[in-house]
């Protein structure tokens, strides 16, 4: 990551947060959109981490997975949105510029789905212009296509996607429109087995296989493509009360356009578990781990403890805490859904790349997620539950993804502490939602490499924290009010000390659908912006919008 993209850095998450908003109704008007999510619900779980770095583990024992429901559409829409701002260049060095941005978005998603094959798609063109030629006019394609394969009953899986989109990561923070500096395509391979043997036994392992390609690269950076590898292979007895399991993963990251850029993590674990409680597990963990960058390499044996603490389907409880190489690594989930409540927190300390983020770490908290477990009991089938999600969002306006920290742009290893807090709660005539995060990135640089200033042009040494609310009320039965509010700061610590970035955002909209498939958004935001030892003193904008989508 280059300098100057530190001048912009934190003007980003607000910008999404905009972006979010304000697209949010038009967006949500798409049936199925969140459907296209390689390795859907229809099919087996995707083998998970379970350690400081995976996610959460699915209980063993449970019952197999519903049978897809069958359902195929084809979804045309197109979209129009005109932004008028007070500072097109917020966020940039720039002297401050009003303009005029209309856009103009085609789109049509898709979905073909039987008992085992699902096949998805979602594309769309943002056509912008800019009236006082703040930037340069663009079209710029996004889209995704992807499938999901059942070879083999209760055996081999197959999932293939491919993901364009314009990067938010260092974007120019102008206006809603999404302007982006380079634009990320990802092709995924990943074919993965899940077999039970009896009720206690399960086998899981997974290739996953994640090539990035960058375009368009306006930032001046070093940008550079590179290959994400994950490979995992897990067995599990479940306890009974007593349990055990086997696990061993290797993650690669590869940045092809430098060969020697490289960072290999490759770990060997066995676990020895307890149940106290039908609901309640614990256990023991200890195995030996590789770290490598292409400069220096270290090992280091693993130890630790696994508790996980399942009351009932409402309530779930996941945490690992181990010592490793670079010291103590935790990952801790939790998740709470209270009737029209749903609370949810992930605290997580692992070593990552920016390849290895990009898959793991997107740029919002999926707001689509909590309101699926809070529909999981009413909606067992994934595609209507999928469904009922977005007319839920339809109606209330809300964002489907919440903010979060900046995932940023590096060839090295860094160390990264997240932790993230998202509630919702869903009243007669009322919606609210919040999102708390704090990051903390910091350059992981083994013994034997060469100095810093040898290795990066910057140091990823930063801290981030920001809290974004949002409120909804639903007028009539087709028009709804939002308000948001995201204040968010980044502080430089080692080598960028002195660094800091401060902003505050405020949007109000409102939604009016005025047919069955046309739904009309207008609104206007504020936002100010403070650095220091960036070049930007201070800055602000005012802009008002509006927007219309039309679905076929």
């Amino acid at each position: 990551m280059q300098t100057p993209g530190r001048k912009v850095l934190f003007a980003l998450t607000p910008l999404a947060f905009c972006l979010l908003q304000a697209g949010s109704a038009c967006a949500q008007a798409i049936p199925g959109l969140n459907l296209a999510v390689p390795g859907g619900g229809e099919l087996p779980q995707q083998l998970e981490g379970g350690q400081a770095q995976g996610g959460l583990l699915a209980p063993l024992g449970t019952a197999s997975a519903p049978a897809p429901a069958r359902g195929n559409f084809i979804q045309p829409s197109v979209g129009m949105s005109v932004v008028q701002t007070s500072n097109a260049y917020f966020g940039t060095a720039n002297p401050a510029r009003s303009d005029t941005i209309l856009s103009i978005t085609p789109g049509i998603a898709f979905q073909t789905q039987g008992p085992d094959l699902r096949t998805f798609g979602n594309f769309e063109l943002n056509a912008q212009y800019y009236a006082r030629s703040s930037y340069s006019n663009t079209v710029l394609p996004s889209g995704t296509l992807g499938l999901s394969a059942r070879l083999v009953d209760q055996w081999l899986y197959f999932d293939a996607g491919i993901n364009s989109q314009q990067n938010a990561l260092l974007t120019i923070p102008s206006q809603s429109t999404g302007t982006a500096t380079y634009t990320t395509t990802q092709y995924t391979l990943s074919p993965y087995i899940d077999h039970r043997f009896g009720d206690d036994l399960r086998l899981r392992a997974r290739s996953e296989n994640t090539w990035t390609r960058i375009s368009g690269n306006q930032t001046g950076a070093a940008l550079s493509n590179g290959r994400y590898g994950r490979q995992t292979i897990r067995l599990d007895r479940r306890p009974t009360p007593l349990g055990w399991g086997l696990d061993a993963r290797q993650e690669e990251t590869v940045y092809t356009n430098s060969g020697s850029l490289a960072v290999r993590d490759e770990i060997a674990r066995a676990r020895v578990l307890y149940a106290f409680t039908p609901h309640f597990e614990g256990g023991l963990i200890g195995g030996y781990e590789h770290y490598s960058t292409g400069y220096a390499s270290l090992g280091h044996s693993i130890y630790g403890v696994q508790l996980d603490w399942r009351p009932n389907v409402f309530t779930r409880f996941h945490g690992v805490v181990e010592r490793r190489f670079f010291g103590t690594g935790w990952n801790i989930d939790a998740s709470q859904q209270i009737q029209r409540i749903s609370l949810r927190l992930n605290w997580n300390r692992a070593p990552s790349s920016y390849l290895a983020s990009l898959q793991t770490l997107p740029s919002g908290v999926s707001l689509s997620t909590l309101l699926g477990g809070m529909l999981a009991s009413q909606y067992p089938d994934p595609a209507a539950r999928a469904q009922a999600v977005q007319n839920l969002l339809a109606v209330t306006g809300l964002p489907a993804t919440l903010p979060n920290a900046i995932n940023f742009y590096t060839q090295s290893a860094t160390l990264q502490d997240t932790l993230t807090l998202t509630g919702v709660l869903l009243a007669q005539r009322n919606s609210y939602t919040v999102s708390a995060f704090h990051t903390k990135t910091q350059d992981l640089i083994l013994p034997g490499s060469p100095p810093l200033s040898n290795l990066l042009a910057a140091s990823a040494d930063y801290m981030q924290n920001g809290i974004g609310v949002s409120y909804g009320r639903r007028l009539t039965p087709v028009m709804s009010l939002n308000v948001g509010l995201l204040r968010a700061l980044s502080t430089g610590f080692g080598r960028n000390e002195g660094f800091s970035s401060r902003q505050t955002t405020f949007i109000v909209q409102l939604s009016r659908r005025l047919t069955p498939q046309t739904i009309l958004v207008v609104g206007a935001r504020r936002q100010l912006l403070d650095t220091a030892h960036t070049g930007i003193l201070s800055a602000n904008e005012s802009a008002i919008y509006a927007g219309l989508t039309h679905r076929f």
